[in-house]
This record gives structure tokens, sequence and C-alpha cells, in this order.
């Protein structure tokens, strides 16, 4: 940032005004260390455009070619932009930029300014001697790339930024700056799957050496996942040492998942907190299996000691097991900072007291509701800057009450959820006032209502067609999974969904003919519907299912299989299923792919 000249810190007014005062021999110390930066920015600001190239170009003279490319081609750019530049100051800045390319090994761009040179100043003789010197054959016609701009480094990485990470990959074969463009974007996350099949095993072991061996390459990791399957015949003391080894270079990680056994994730959360980086996410997951296959953490937190981190914004803990204490005491201490939350422990209650709720903006939590629980109130009351609310519930508590009293609460809501685990309690007003909650809200993106028995939610908690009846209000609606209530006809309950809806997922109610049911729903859906998930349906022909009821899909889900829709010749459905290592750990990079980034809930380690 720059520091403009204080009348009151400035060379002249402390000269003026010492003047009268002391010796003119009396010297000053210069209260701003920026005086000088400051002193040139208000200089030239008087100057017309072409002086200021001027000052540009004598600046750009001392720079080291083989170290400042990058501001030698935004500032020649900015020089030669100028409509009334003179045709000397244009050679000079040409000339500049073609010997900058040189040193980068850009020949065919130096080239062009060298032919631009010549052009503006024929007799130019230190362009003459750089052709002669670097280009073999001057009256070759120049290969003019037709699909490459010339843009600038930063230009073609504001438009990599905008590429799936499928694309990236293919951009690495490139032979242009894209290329390593791409390397640096999609090395900003590393997977590392240690203790898994060989393959992925050296995969993960050569990523640790590059980084411990290549601090340049180390240094654009943002994100680091590390996954372990937790078997205790695959011992893993050497991928954790590697892996201690290599933390330390990973000077500017900010995000860090781990998803292992808890005696392994010890050893890695011990290492981290021993280096200096500031993190900003935290995600961990203590399992016996990991991946989408088996994310059930098994273990609980009886060896685990947390970071003393105090700057944690997203922080994800899902486990089954294990006390509250050190948890809650690690909310705590980043209680000022955390902004995401996700707490996935079914036998644990909210813990109001050691969360901000005022602070958050993402909160996903599993976990259960006792009977004198206030946490739905609290949750409604504090949450102003919520815009994402995720709730599974072992629900004990009368509930309604709680959504009544703040029926107008979350003011930013996009994204919501209620699912029911399960419930030891009887609020047959349960749904109807989660409806008048949700009624009107124009904001709200996904939503999602499930309970485990239609049948029973709908003579126990009010599950009935009054949830259904609130869609229609929800007009900028994209995603929605729901449990079909029990009092809804299948062809009715499809009109109702919004028109906008591109994502949706549907569980059963019981034991249904698929196809008939599919078939019923296939008039009413939304025209511009790009995803479908079915949970529990019995499907023995994914295809019949598919091509029967939602043929206009780009991307199916049964259960735990994920298909790419295509159509064969003669329009017949076609269904590609996805490998398991997509499925596993990327799904959500590849829904984005094909335009269903929203249809599934943020996994924890997606960071934000």
């Amino acid at each position: 940032m720059h520091h403009r000249a204080h009348p009151g810190l400035g060379l002249s007014s402390l000269s003026s005004a010492s003047s009268s005062q002391t010796p003119a021999t009396r010297t000053m110390n210069v209260f701003n260390p920026k005086i000088l930066d400051a002193s040139i920015r208000d200089v030239t600001a008087g100057l017309s455009d072409e002086q200021k190239a001027d000052v540009l170009l004598y600046a750009m003279s001392h720079l080291e070619l083989e170290r400042s490319r990058t501001l030698i081609e935004n500032a020649v750019q900015s020089c030669l932009s100028i409509s009334r530049l003179p045709a000397p100051n244009a050679a000079k800045a040409r000339l500049m930029r073609a010997k900058a390319r040189l040193a980068a090994g850009l020949r065919v761009g130096a080239r062009q300014d060298i032919q631009a040179v010549l052009e503006l100043q024929p007799g130019h003789p230190e362009a003459a001697a750089l052709m002669a010197e670097h280009v073999a054959d001057p009256d070759k016609p120049l290969v003019q790339p037709h699909t490459t701009p010339g843009f600038s480094t930063e230009i073609w990485r504001e438009i990599a930024l905008w590429l799936p990470p499928r694309d990236l990959k293919s951009l690495l074969q490139v032979p242009h700056v894209l290329s390593r463009i791409a390397s640096e974007l999609l090395f900003q996350r590393i997977d590392l799957h240690l203790a898994s099949e060989k393959r992925e095993s050296q995969r993960s072991a050569d990523i640790l050496t590059r980084i411990i061996t290549d601090a340049t390459f180390a240094s654009h990791v943002r994100t680091l996942r590390v996954f372990v399957p937790g078997r205790e015949t695959f011992p893993i003391t050497f991928q954790t040492g590697m892996l201690s080894n290599a933390l330390p270079k990973l000077t500017n990680l900010r995000n860090v998942h781990c998803s292992m056994r808890w005696k392994d994730m010890y050893s890695v959360l011990r290492v981290l907190e021993t280096i200096s980086h500031r993190l900003t996410g935290l995600s961990l997951i203590a399992s016996s299996l990991t991946g989408r296959d088996a994310p059930r953490p098994s273990d609980g937190t009886g060896e685990l000691r947390f970071p003393r981190f105090k700057h944690i914004m997203q922080f994800s803990y899902h486990s089954t097991g294990g006390a509250t204490t050190q948890v809650y005491d690690f909310l705590v201490q980043n209680k000022a900072s955390v902004r995401y939350l996700s707490l996935h422990n079914p036998n644990w209650s909210f813990p109001t007291e050691a969360v901000s709720i005022r602070n958050l903006t993402h909160l996903d939590f599993q976990g259960t509701f006792p009977s004198d629980s206030r946490a739905f109130a609290e949750i409604l009351s504090n949450g102003h800057q919520l815009e994402s609310l995720r709730l599974e519930c072992i629900l004990e508590c009368t509930a309604s009450s709680q959504f009544r009293e703040f029926a107008n609460a979350l003011p930013f809501l996009h994204h919501f959820a209620f699912s029911l685990m399960g419930y030891r309690v009887n609020d047959h007003d349960l749904f109807p006032a989660i409806a008048e909650f949700l009624k009107g809200r124009n904001a709200l993106r996904s939503l999602q209502l499930t309970v485990p028995s239609a049948d029973w939610a709908l003579k126990r908690l009010g599950y009935d067609a009054t949830v259904w009846g609130v869609l229609p209000s929800l007009t900028s609606l994209k995603t929605l999974t729901a449990t079909l209530p029990k009092d809804v006809a299948a062809a009715v309950a499809m009109w109702l969904v919004p028109r906008g809806v591109q994502a949706l997922s549907l569980q059963a109610l019981a034991p249904v003919n698929t196809i008939e049911f599919v078939s019923q729903l296939r008039a009413g859906l939304p025209p511009r519907l790009k995803y479908i998930g079915l949970t529990h349906f019995h499907v023995e022909d994914a295809r019949s299912v598919i091509e029967q009821g939602f043929p206009m899909v780009r991307i199916a889900r049964i259960d735990d299989d994920y298909y790419t829709v295509a159509r064969g010749n003669g329009g017949t459905v076609q269904l590609e299923e996805w490998p398991k290592g997509r499925t596993q750990y990327n799904a959500r990079d590849w829904l984005d792919c094909y335009g269903c980034a929203e249809a599934e809930w943020r996994d924890p380690t997606q960071f934000l």
C-alpha cells in the first residue's frame, strides 16, 4: 500500500518549519519510510501519459530481465496502449520486451517485437544485431499463433482460474505458458493416499519427494488432504515420516484434511503444531475406511491432542466416539475466528457455549438434541449471518415451538437441510412449523428434508402434504433432496417442484415398483433437470430406470453409484459408470464439470 506524503511528515514542510527556529545546518530524520515512493508517485501524477512513459521506460532499464519479465510485459503493454506514443519510445519499449522474452526462451514473441522495432526504425543497430544473433532465417515468414492471443501471464492466469480441473490437466501437455499456470493451479490442492494400493502409494511418495526437494513446487500448495485406510495391516510409519519432513516445506499451506486412524493423525497434528504456518482450515475424520464408500468414523479422541491453533476459520470434525472436552476446548480457542463449522457425532449435543453462532456463515451439525435442548432457538436467534444450515438430528425435544418462535430468522439463508436420523418424541407440528419457516424464501437455493420413514413421520411429526406445498414459493430453488410425503401422489408432487430446480434427489418411501414410480414422475419434472439421485430404491437395470424416468439428465446417482448419461444412436440412453476413485474423493469436482456443483452438500474435505 502506498503512503501519501503528509504535509507534516514531508521533507520540504519540515525544512520550512525549522528554518525560522533552528540553524540551517541542523540534520533531519525522515519520519515516513515510504516518503521516496510517495514523492515519485506525487511528482509523476502531474505528467502527461507520454511523459509517464518516459519515466517508466527509464525505470525498466534498471530491471533484471531474467527475473522481471512479467513486470516488463505489463509495463510495455501499458506504454504501447498510449495512442500518441513517439516512435522512438515505442521502439525502445518493444526492444526491452524482446530482450525479456529472449531471456525467458520465448523466441517467437521476441522476433515479433524485433521486427516491429525495425519497422519503426529500419536502421536500429541493436535490433538488427539481435535479429542476426537469434533468428536463423530472418526472411522466413513468421508463424502466427492463430489460437493463442498474446496476453500477459496475468491475463492467462485469470482465464485459467475459470477452468475445471479436467481441462487444467489437458493444458499440462500444451507448449505454452498455460502449461505452467495449469500446473501451479492443479497443485494448489494435493491429495495423498498413504498405505493404499501400490499405484496410489507410489504417486503419493513421488509428490512428497517433490515437495521436500523443490521449494518452488512446495510454495504453490494451499490445501493438503491426506487419506489413510484404517486397517492395522498397513503400517505407515515410513509414510508419516516423509510427511513430517514435507510439511515444513509447505510455506503457503492454509488448509489440511486428515482422514485416518487417531494414532496416525496424532503424529501429523503434532508436526503441524510445530511449524509456523498459519492454517485457516482444519478437517479431521477418524475412520476405519476412508472415502465415500465407508466414511464411518470408528474410534474416539482417546490419544488425540488438538494443536494450539487460534486462527482457524473452517473446522470439521467427524467421529462416532470420544469425549467432547478436547474438541470443545479447541472450539473455544478459535471462537472468534471460526466461520465454517461441521461437527458430526451422533452422541454429542450442540456445543452452544463453545461456538459463537453470530460469527458463523456455514453450520453443519449432526448429533442429538436432548429433551431440554434449546439449541434450535439459539441457532435461529443468533445465526444472523448464516448462509448454509444443515442439521442431522436424533430428536428428543419439541422443536416445532422453536421454529415457530423464530419463523423469520436467518435472512441470508441460501442452503437449508433438516434430516432426521431418529426421534423419540411426538411433535405433530414439527414439519408444518418448518414449512412455515421456509415459506417465501426467495433466496433459498438448496433444500433437504428427509425422514427415516414417511409413514411414521406423517403420524408423529406432521410430515405431510403441507411440507410439499411450500415448494412453489421457493422460486430460486436449484437443488431439492427429499423424502416424498406419504399423502402426496408421485405425479402431483413433481408439478409442485419449482421449475428452476436442476438437481433432484429422492428417497424411497417403501418397497415400490421403481420403473412404474419414475414413469409417474416424468411428466411433471422440471424442464432443466441435470441431476437425479435415487436412494433406497430397488434398481435392477439402471439404464431402464433413467430412460423411463429421467432421460434429460446429465448425471444420475443410484445409492453410491454415479453415472454419466449420454445419448446413443437413435436417442437411446447410455450410462457410463464413474470409477470408484472419482466418486470417493473427487465427486464434487466432477459434478462441477457437468454443471451440477450444488447437487450435493459440500463435503468437509472441500474447503471454501
